[in-house]
């Protein structure tokens, strides 16, 4: 069996410099296997080799070829949704297309193994080349952004906790999980950082509206991860308070504002009368949920 190594960035000549291409995606994420040792693969029945990366892309949609892929007659190949949307009609030729595998190919694409392109990041995961968007997308080591305004560290969650707790230690505060904790935010202030006893980061974001500040709670993670954390929100004046009750969505990066569909709390302006915010939060653990 023969493994493949695709060329990283600056092998090829007239990259693109569009950094949301699907050449300049894909290849940022495979440059990171090129630092992964070559002795993994080597066990006696494997080869290394090295090719264009634009082999194994669609020529129409750029995007990497997966099984099944087809040929026209002059032999100019093509993805099965390009070919449907062509109307198997080749766009190098106009001979007909779709009816006939590149099996060639196919044999190619299936036995190339990949790094994820989180390796960077701690994932050790060795994939196959038509899975590697699959597991990418849902990758649990992948990056995300410190929320600390002027702060441009990324990393895994892991390494962002040790980050904050290294580097921003007394910006965050500090709570454990099902015990209720005060948080107090300048009116102006847009965000409070929270660092769980597990080193899990949360936000607590304030935008100002016409009726009032809108408060939400989200956590800083991969998507994929284990979330759902369910959290009480209250505010009080007196004998009256104002309370949200919902489970925090998971999120890379900080947001600005509130995506839709995120649960908030609404605390009018004229609720509080000092220039602070005052809240009580009580974020429970996933294992009081199980």
């Amino acid at each position: 069996m023969a493994k493949f190594s695709v060329a990283g960035e600056g092998e090829a000549e007239g990259e693109s410099d569009c950094p949301n291409s699907p050449k300049k995606r894909r290849r940022e994420g495979d440059c990171s296997s090129d630092a992964r040792d070559s002795n993994d693969f080597d066990d006696g029945k494997t080869i290394s080799v090295t090719i264009d990366p634009d082999v194994l892309d669609c020529s129409i949609c750029l995007e990497p070829l997966v099984s099944p892929v087809f040929q026209c007659e002059n032999g100019h190949t093509a993805c099965s949704s390009c070919c449907m949307k062509l109307k198997h009609k080749c766009h190098s030729c106009s001979l007909p297309i779709g009816y006939t595998r590149c099996l060639a190919i196919e044999k190619v694409i299936e036995s190339i193994k990949v790094y994820c392109k989180n390796s960077r990041y701690g994932c050790r995961e060795t994939l196959s080349y038509s899975n590697k968007p699959n597991h990418e997308e849902s990758c649990l080591h992948m990056p995300c952004s410190c929320p600390m305004i002027n702060c441009n560290f990324t990393g895994s969650v892991e390494q962002l906790s040790i980050h904050i707790n290294t580097s921003h230690w007394a910006s965050a505060v500090r709570f454990r999980y099902n015990c209720p904790f005060h948080v107090s935010l300048d009116k102006s202030e847009p965000f409070n950082v929270l660092f769980g006893e597990d080193g899990l980061l949360f936000i607590v974001n304030n935008r100002e509206e016409d009726m009032g500040h809108i408060i939400s709670v989200h956590a800083i993670g991969p998507p994929s991860s284990k979330g759902g954390h369910a959290f009480n929100l209250i505010t009080k004046r007196g004998a009256r308070s104002l309370s949200l009750q919902s489970f925090a969505p998971i999120a890379t990066k900080r947001s600005g504002g509130v995506a839709p569909g995120v649960d908030f709390l609404l605390v009018p302006y004229d609720f509080n009368s000092c220039d602070q915010l005052k809240l009580e939060v009580c974020i429970w653990s996933n294992r009081e949920l199980e």
